[in-house]
């Protein structure tokens, strides 16, 4: 069997029926005049079943099967149909459990393709007797297969965009169930407190951000008084791509929407080291020293960057502070700086997840699969 392409780790949907997908098998079935139709998404962990239409139990309840029982593999790990006159007659699918135990017999299967142009999942067509499949009917299966990999991405950014969210709500009030315990505390540990107010606060504020700069204003309005930092910057690199889009603000300057800059991930700048390295960065104050600060104002003489989470979006980012003066960059300026950086990357996440959601939803035709 060819192997181009590797399982994903776990489906994008879980094992539960889908109204939509359910509709599109049960098309399949109606277009081809099918005994059976399954949409699947196959992954390392087995495979789940969205969408069904003529398949028996215990399955049609559970909605899941393991890789033993899966013709669609071949599908998905090479990205090409399958189409067999008769499953019995193949040596590669005689002996499947699909084919001894559920009576499948001629197959036809479609890949479903993620926003990535990886195949994820199989629209499937069966027929409990040999059936010689027609160039029309593959087609046709074709054409619903290509909506179901829209249908699909579509729900899959949905569903990341909700985690996301769900991620952000539950860090903030970690957050501010933190601060208020803090309200307690004796008078050495205030400066804690204050730490923790401050990020549940910025939590709170990211929680509505609708935009990048957005993101940066709520970013610079919380730390200028406190820290006294003069200049935010966000740096964003997108999987696989070699350059970094920065955004920024300076104090007295508004952010604006569009990027500042855009660095090559290779430069040597604090905030590319703290995104490929993934740790905090500092500079100045008996720091690191990089030949390239700017789009950080000139004369900044003190760096902190940090790593950016973005825990359902597959890109990679980094936040950084400048300070006109040299300052000492203690351990509670660090882990305001980490913790800063945890709830901006929730909210980068769901912004990016966003600008994906807005290109699914353009023309069709650009939405081809993008393949690796």
């Amino acid at each position: 069997m060819s192997t181009g392409y590797d399982l994903p780790t776990w489906a994008p949907l879980p094992a539960l029926a889908d109204e939509g997908f359910d509709r599109l098998a049960a098309t399949v079935a109606r277009e081809l005049g099918v005994d059976r139709s399954i949409v699947v998404l196959v992954s390392k962990a087995g495979q789940v079943i969205p969408g069904a239409y003529g398949l028996p139990e215990p399955w049609v309840t559970r909605r899941s099967m393991p890789l033993s029982h899966s013709l669609s593999q071949r599908v998905t790990s090479t990205g090409q149909p399958l189409v067999l006159r008769d499953a019995r007659a193949d040596p590669a699918t005689a002996d499947s459990p699909s084919v001894r135990e559920l009576g499948v017999v001629a197959y036809a299967g479609m890949p479903l393709w993620d926003a990535t142009g990886r195949p994820i999942g199989v629209l499937v067509a069966s027929d409990l007797g040999p059936r010689d499949w027609t160039a029309a009917e593959l087609e046709t299966l074709r054409r619903l297969a290509a909506e179901g990999s829209r249908q699909l991405q579509v729900q899959a950014v949905e569903l990341a965009e909700r985690e996301a969210l769900a991620a952000a709500v539950r860090d903030d009030g970690t957050a501010r169930a933190a601060a208020e315990r803090a309200r307690g505390q004796l008078l050495e540990a205030e400066a804690e407190a204050d730490r923790t107010r401050l990020v549940a606060r910025l939590s709170g504020a990211l929680l509505t951000a609708g935009s990048l700069d957005e993101v940066l204003r709520s970013v610079d309005r919380f730390v200028r008084s406190p820290l006294g930092s003069r200049s935010v910057l966000l740096g964003v690199a997108e999987a696989g791509c070699p350059d970094v889009r920065v955004w920024a603000t300076v104090a007295g300057t508004p952010p604006t929407a569009e990027p500042v800059a855009v660095l090559a991930l290779t430069d040597l700048h604090p905030l590319t080291a703290a995104m490929t390295e993934r740790r905090l960065v500092t500079v100045g104050a008996g720091g690191e020293e990089f030949p390239q600060l700017a789009p950080l104002p000139p004369g900044t003489a003190t760096v902190l960057a940090a790593p950016l989470v973005l825990g359902q979006h597959s890109g990679i980012g980094a936040l950084a502070l400048g300070w006109t003066q040299r300052r000492a960059l203690d351990a509670s300026v660090r882990t305001v700086a980490a913790d800063l950086a945890q709830h901006v990357g929730h909210a980068l996440d769901r912004e990016l997840l966003r600008e994906q959601r807005r290109w699914l939803a353009g023309d069709p035709a650009d939405l081809a699969p993008r393949r690796p």
